[in-house]
């Protein structure tokens, strides 16, 4: 790690997320801004410093070149997919491990540098560059269902088409990231969005509503 002193600030002020962010998280959101603006290929590691309000020679303290910029940007938002890919196969209740999946994708989203219509936005006008967005998003859709498809197995949620309900699933989360950034981006909101989502998804498939109440607290724990 470094230190946020590293080189002389130039160029616009930097830009706070949900919380204080380093000179890292900071090159990431000033690259997802100008990609979204100007396209992956037309913006140079230059500008990206100069929107985030870095000199140059600091920007490759943190980072070798824009490929590795692109590359935090799309790991940032595959923290959701690691915890399904963690999760679809433990043991314990289908209702946790859906309702921590679920949880953690709205925290990623509203945590992450750029809203995620945008970054999807970006990502299918520039298909070449944002190809892992796609095939992270795909996976991340089939190994939901594959949850929901074991709790309707195991009994303990109802009988439903999985594909359809993990796509309502996302289409919830994805649309509470967005209403977060037009409100007030603190920790505790984000948090209370991401349990709505989560509980939400869960309650719909549910046999038994004490379910929700204990992933709920599970995924606490967890915080």
């Amino acid at each position: 790690m470094g230190n946020d002193g590293v080189g002389q600030r130039v160029g616009r002020p930097r830009r706070s997320g949900v919380q204080g962010e380093s000179p890292r998280e900071e090159i990431v959101g000033a690259a997802a801004r100008l990609f979204a603006a100007a396209g992956y290929a037309q913006t140079s590691v230059s500008a990206i410093a100069r929107e985030a309000g870095l000199g140059q020679s600091s920007l490759y303290y943190w980072f070798a070149n824009k490929e590795a910029i692109l590359q935090a940007l799309i790991d940032k938002n595959r923290e959701s997919l690691e915890t399904a890919r963690e999760l679809v196969d433990a043991t314990g209740s289908p209702a946790h491990r859906l309702y921590r999946i679920v949880y953690v994708d709205v925290v990623q989203m509203c945590s992450a540098p750029l809203d995620f219509y945008e970054l999807e936005r970006v990502a299918r006008a520039q298909p070449e560059a944002f190809y892992e967005f796609f095939s992270d998003y795909r996976e991340l859709e089939r190994l939901i269902a594959q949850v929901i498809r074991q709790g309707i197995a195991a009994g303990e949620f109802r009988d439903v088409d999985a594909t359809a309900t993990t796509t309502a699933a996302l289409a919830l989360s994805e649309g509470l990231q967005y209403r977060f950034r037009q409100g007030e981006r603190d920790v505790r909101r984000m948090r209370e969005l991401a349990h709505l989502s989560a509980s939400t998804t869960v309650a719909a498939l549910v046999r038994d509503r004490r379910r929700v109440r204990s992933a709920r607290a599970a995924a606490e724990e967890l915080d």
